[in-house]
C-alpha cells in the first residue's frame, strides 16, 4: 500500500479556479465569485509556503472588480515571475467588444500588478470564457483555449500573434500545449486531440486529429494533454474521462512526434478534474471529483504516492 503524502491545508476563502508555482517556489492562485458577487471576491493571491509551520503567508493580493469575471485559468511564466490569467471584463463592456480577457500581471515580493492584456475571445456572451492558458517550455510562446472553440497562440512579450484557429465549433477548447520546439500546438476537446501546426505554410492548420473513439473500447472523452519533457520528453500525456457506463479517469500515453497511442490505462474510479506534469517530467499529479490527489511515475503510471481525502476536510459545494 502507498503511503499519503505528507501535507496540509489552509483556508483561502473563494472558490479556486487555478494556481502555480512561481520560479521562486511561492504559490499564486486564482478566483472568486464571478460577476456581480460582490461577497465573494474576485481576486489572484500570493503566498510564501512555510513548510515548517504548515502554514501560507500572505504576501500579496490582487483585487478584479466585482464588475468583472472571476480569474478562471492561471499560467506561470517558466522564467519570470510573470502570471497570465483569464479574466472576462463586466458582461456590458463584452456585449460592447471590449475585453482584454488574457491579463498578464508581474508578482513582484509583496505587489501583484497589471502588466498588459490581450483579447482572446470573439464571443459578446457572458458565459463564453477563456479556459485554459499555457506557457510555452521556454517562455517564449502563449497559448490560450476557450468555451467558443478558439485556440490562439502569441509570442511572448510582445504578444503578437502567431495562429488563430477555430479548433471546433458549439463546443469548448479544454485544454492546450506547446511541444518543445514550439512547432506544434495539441488543443483538447471532448471528442479528439487537434494538432495544430505553428510553422511554415501550414502555420494555424489542423494537421492532425486524434479521436477519443480510436484510443480505447471505453465511451471516453478528453479532459487535459502535456507534453513530456525531461525524463519523458518523448512522450505525451492525454487524461480522458469515462461517461456513461464507462466510469473512472484514464491516462493516455502517446508518442510525442507522432501522437500514436502507446498506453491506455485507468487510474482512478472517479473522473480526473484536474492534472499536471512535473518539471522534470518524472512524475504525473491529478485530482478526482472524489477529492483524492494522487502523484504517479510517468513512465509506468504506477502510483507513488496520494493525498486522501479523509486526511483533510473538504466543504462539497
Amino acid at each position: 500500500m502507498v503511503a499519503p503524502c505528507p501535507s496540509f491545508q489552509v483556508p483561502i476563502g473563494i472558490p479556486i479556479f487555478g494556481l502555480g508555482f512561481t520560479k521562486d517556489n511561492q504559490l499564486l492562485l486564482c478566483g472568486g465569485g464571478g460577476a456581480g458577487r460582490s461577497g465573494v471576491k474576485n481576486k489572484l493571491c500570493y503566498y510564501k509556503v512555510d513548510m515548517k509551520r504548515k502554514d501560507l503567508e500572505e504576501e500579496a493580493i490582487y483585487e478584479i472588480s466585482s464588475d468583472e469575471d472571476a480569474p478562471m485559468c492561471l499560467a506561470i511564466h517558466p522564467k519570470e515571475n510573470v502570471a497570465a490569467s483569464g479574466i472576462n471584463a463586466s458582461p456590458k463592456s463584452m456585449l460592447t467588444g471590449v475585453n482584454d480577457n488574457c491579463r498578464f500581471f508581474d508578482i513582484g515580493e509583496t505587489s501583484i500588478s497589471l502588466k498588459n492584456a490581450v483579447k482572446t475571445l470573439d464571443s459578446l456572451q457572458e458565459d463564453d470564457y477563456q479556459k485554459t492558458v499555457r506557457f510555452s517550455k521556454d517562455g517564449s510562446l502563449l497559448a490560450t483555449g476557450t468555451t467558443d472553440g478558439l485556440a490562439n497562440v502569441y509570442s511572448y512579450p510582445t504578444l503578437e500573434l502567431v495562429v488563430k484557429v477555430q479548433v471546433v465549433e458549439n463546443n469548448d477548447v479544454l485544454d492546450v500545449d506547446i511541444n518543445e520546439e514550439n512547432a506544434k500546438l495539441t488543443a483538447v476537446v471532448p471528442d479528439a486531440l487537434k494538432l495544430i501546426s505553428l510553422r511554415g505554410r501550414n502555420a494555424g492548420t489542423i494537421i492532425q486529429t486524434v479521436s477519443v473513439s480510436v484510443v480505447s473500447k471505453h465511451k471516453l472523452q478528453f479532459r487535459a494533454f502535456r507534453y513530456g519533457m525531461g525524463l519523458s520528453e518523448n512522450l505525451g500525456f492525454a487524461v480522458a474521462n469515462g461517461i456513461g457506463k464507462s466510469k473512472g479517469g484514464f491516462i493516455v500515453i502517446l508518442d510525442a512526434h507522432t501522437l500514436e497511442v502507446k498506453r491506455v490505462q485507468q487510474v482512478s474510479k472517479k473522473p480526473i478534474t484536474t492534472f499536471c506534469l512535473s518539471p522534470d517530467g518524472s512524475v504525473i499529479g491529478y485530482g478526482c471529483a472524489d477529492f483524492e490527489v494522487s502523484l504517479l511515475e510517468a513512465s509506468t503510471l504506477r502510483v507513488s504516492g496520494n493525498i486522501n481525502k479523509n486526511t483533510y476536510n473538504v466543504n462539497e459545494h
